[in-house]
């Protein structure tokens, strides 16, 4: 669609001479450049007698408003014509930087309380549900000394959302031992009063105001297990416990007792099959995460963490200089894209054409053979999946099928072809701002490190509320009991009948804490996503708004536009990063209220609950979209973030076809450029810790498990190969912006010359009426 050309008439700069009559008015721009480019009517600088004498002070003189940049010293454009640089910029959305201010602050109230409440040796120390310690004996009122060890009913119900809000939601016990075997007390249907009360004195877990004693029929203790008083089912402990908690054997040890998972009968799976589920059990692969045949090839003499921490001892350098090798691997890729991102992606296109006309062919002509041949159909139950292909409408349908696909694609890239060279063109400029400017490559880490600093700080505020509360004692009533109405005293006394009931703490009160700690995290990560997204799409805007890519580059470009951020668009940051962090914990609360709703039949509020996620789900991401193109537009024009995202979101809309079409092409190169250098390592890392390939003057390892080092090699070299390729997408979705900018508020003439490269020009079929320097 042709643009509508938009002039805007110059200012008067030129003063007239006495000696001359009437004259036609003034040219443009001022005839006298310091970067001695002239119009072609020109050919070389015009003599300074003319009628309109160039007023010394304004020689290098430049329109006050260049797309949509609002100059406010355009002398200094003389200097370097980069009119990002020098566009006016105030202090945006104040309101939601103070409010922001008044969060942390209210934070910091929020750390203060769990300081003065919480007792972290309540948590680094094992407390069962009643907040007593396990391996204490505290002073008469209650005695665990023989009891050191914590453990957990069910602790799968601990792997949830809900536990950062209330803690892990499954009864907790001091115990004297650690289950020494899998049970589940399905075992006992059919068994004697005898064989019951054997189980229930060794093996069956109950609270303490059960008596096991009384406990002699199924019925009973299946009563007891529905209401959480005894344990439904065991698994086998670590022979030491982790932290005086017991965990199960496979998750730590899958060695020193590895007959009780290899043999079928030790397994929970097996309990159920054996005995019955009655939906309290989960199966094994929700304990131990591992399969039998896992455990089968790690079955050697030592425990499987010795062995792996021996790996690691032996292999760290070497780890170490693959995932950096990888590192490498991706600026290198970096540099590929911008040399050869047009044949890869032009490559990927016909290959995919390729196999699908191949595909259309062979269905063709497969389907061709067989009719001739007298083939029939039967699509009755067949044990070999292979006879299907024999009957000739199967390939008639794939024929079709692949065709239509063929018919479809090749459609699509007619249309959009100069859309996928305005992609590529863009895909090389990004690597050319990328390449001038190396710091961009190293300043993820800036942000990085602020996010282990957020995580920390707020996993500490989470302990420090998760163990609060005040330890309450009450007075024995004449028949020796303690009950909830019985007289308080002060547990430091030591009186003569006062007994430790407990912890109290304000549970609701504690769980807000904790909503308000969760909502902190996740607005202080996201603001820090943001302000390392905005530092970077300022640095890449500088570089695609420089007239001269040589000369009017800023120098350290992500620093400077770090410092404009941080001095007046703290609160637009601020505000995106808010309204995810509400999404956010929307979703949480909406996984703590599924979850508290536990196995519920009602199965139209699950289906219910399973939509309200994924509508959330799909919500953060197109606020994600919405924000990260927002900022971007604020790095551009200093605008605050309603206009920005407004006018990012209807830019965007305009040219939706260009958008989906740069995205698509963007995601192909860096999805090749992440599997090939993840893969490539990981072969590399392979052969070499493997020993099948020898590096001479390197020692050969000798490994009890090859493939530790390898994980952490192709986990490294993928996080390593992501944090270049962040950048990457963040250099493409600015150059995009800016582009769109460009093309929209420009039309090539003295007044609004395009800042685009010429090969983008030159797609476009348009051009400047004065050539731009470009790199």
């Amino acid at each position: 669609m042709a643009r509508k050309k938009r002039t805007m008439p110059a200012a008067e700069v030129y003063e007239k001479s006495d000696s001359f009559g009437q004259l036609p008015s003034a040219p443009p721009i001022s005839p006298h450049r310091m970067d001695h480019i002239y119009p072609d009517s020109y050919g070389s600088p015009p003599p300074l007698h003319q009628a309109y004498h160039v007023q010394p002070a304004r020689a290098n003189y430049v329109p006050d408003q260049i797309a949509r940049f609002n100059v406010i010293k355009p002398d200094r454009l003389a200097k370097r014509h980069n009119p990002q640089l020098y566009t006016k910029r105030g202090c945006t959305d104040v309101f939601c930087c103070f409010l922001f201010f008044v969060f942390l602050c209210g934070w910091v109230v929020v750390a203060s309380l769990g300081i003065m409440w919480g007792d972290p040796q309540r948590l680094i120390y094992p407390t069962d549900s009643e907040f007593r310690r396990c391996g204490v004996d505290q002073g008469g009122y209650y005695n665990f000394s023989k009891r050191p060890y914590l453990f957990y009913f069910d602790l799968t119900k601990c792997i949830s959302y809900a536990t950062a809000l209330g803690g892990c939601q499954t009864t907790q016990i001091c115990v004297e031992e650690c289950p020494s075997q899998y049970f589940s007390y399905l075992q006992l249907r059919t068994a004697s009063a005898a064989e019951i009360q054997n189980k229930m004195k060794n093996v069956v877990y109950c609270t303490d105001d059960v008596d096991k004693s009384t406990v002699t029929t199924f019925v009973a203790l299946q009563s007891l297990v529905q209401r959480g008083k005894c344990v439904s089912y065991t698994v086998k402990s670590v022979p030491v416990p982790v932290l005086q908690r017991c965990f199960p054997e496979a998750i730590f040890n899958a060695v020193d007792n590895v007959n009780t998972v290899l043999n079928s009968s030790n397994s929970l799976d097996y309990l159920k099959r054996t005995f019955g589920d009655d939906a309290l059990i989960p199966q094994d692969i929700q304990i131990t995460g591992q399969s039998s045949e896992v455990m089968k090839s790690v079955v050697e003499d030592q425990p499987v963490t010795h062995k792996v921490i021996h790996d690691l001892s032996q292999t760290w350098w070497q780890t170490l200089i693959l995932i950096f090798a990888a590192g490498m691997l991706s600026f290198i890729w970096t540099v590929i894209m911008r040399l050869l991102g047009s044949l890869l992606i032009w490559l990927s296109i016909f290959l995919v054409l390729g196999a699908l006309g191949f595909g259309a062919g062979f269905s063709w002509i497969k389907w061709n053979k067989l009719k001739a041949t007298g083939a029939i159909d039967d699509y009755s139950f067949h044990p070999a999946f292979d006879a299907y292909f024999e009957m000739p409408t199967t390939w008639f349908v794939v024929a079709i099928a692949t065709s239509v696909l063929l018919v479809i694609f090749l459609l699509v890239i007619l249309f959009i072809r100069q859309r996928i060279s305005i992609a590529c063109a863009l895909i090389s400029e990004s690597s050319k701002a990328i390449g001038s400017m190396m710091s961009t490559l190293v300043f993820p880490l800036f942000p990085f490190l602020l996010h282990i600093g957020v995580f920390a700080l707020w996993g500490s505020i989470a302990i420090w509320l998760a163990s609060s509360g005040q330890e309450i004692c009450r007075m024995k009533e004449t028949n020796g009991q303690v009950y909830n109405t019985s007289t308080k005293c002060d547990c430091n006394a030591k009186l003569a009948g006062c007994t430790y009931v407990g912890i109290e703490k304000e549970s609701d009160t504690i769980f807000w804490l904790q909503v308000y700690n969760l909502f902190a995290f996740f607005w202080l990560s996201c603001f820090v996503t943001a302000l390392g997204d905005i530092a970077l799409a300022g640095a890449f805007a500088s570089y695609y708004w420089a007239r001269d890519k040589r000369h009017d580059v800023p120098t350290f470009p992500v620093i400077r536009a770090l410092n404009r951020a941080m001095r007046y668009n703290l609160g637009s940051i601020a505000f995106g990063s808010l309204i995810i962090a509400i999404v956010k914990i929307i979703r949480v609360m909406l996984e703590y209220i599924d979850h508290k709703l536990g196995k519920s039949e009602n199965k139209a509020v699950k289906w219910f609950l399973m939509c309200l996620k994924c509508c959330f789900w799909c919500l953060e991401m197109f606020f994600k979209f919405l924000t990260k193109n927002a900022y971007i537009m604020i790095a551009i024009y200093g605008k605050n973030f309603f206009s920005s995202a407004k006018d990012s979101f209807l830019l965007i809309t305009r040219n939706i076809v260009r958008t989906v079409v740069v995205h698509k092409v963007a995601g192909i190169l860096l999805f090749l450029g992440k599997a090939m250098i993840t893969l490539g390592m990981g072969i590399l890392s392979f052969y070499y810790f493997s020993g099948r390939w020898v590096v001479e003057g390197v020692p050969k390892v000798d490994l009890y498990y090859y493939f530790v080092p390898i994980v952490i090699v192709v986990i490294g070299s993928y996080f390593m190969a992501d944090l270049f390729f962040d950048v990457y997408e963040m250099a493409v979705d600015t150059t995009f912006i800016c582009f769109l900018e460009d093309s929209e508020q420009n039309d090539g003439s003295l007044e609004r010359p395009y800042f685009m490269s010429q090969k983008l020009l030159e797609i476009l079929g348009t051009k400047n009426e004065i050539p731009l320097h470009t790199k």
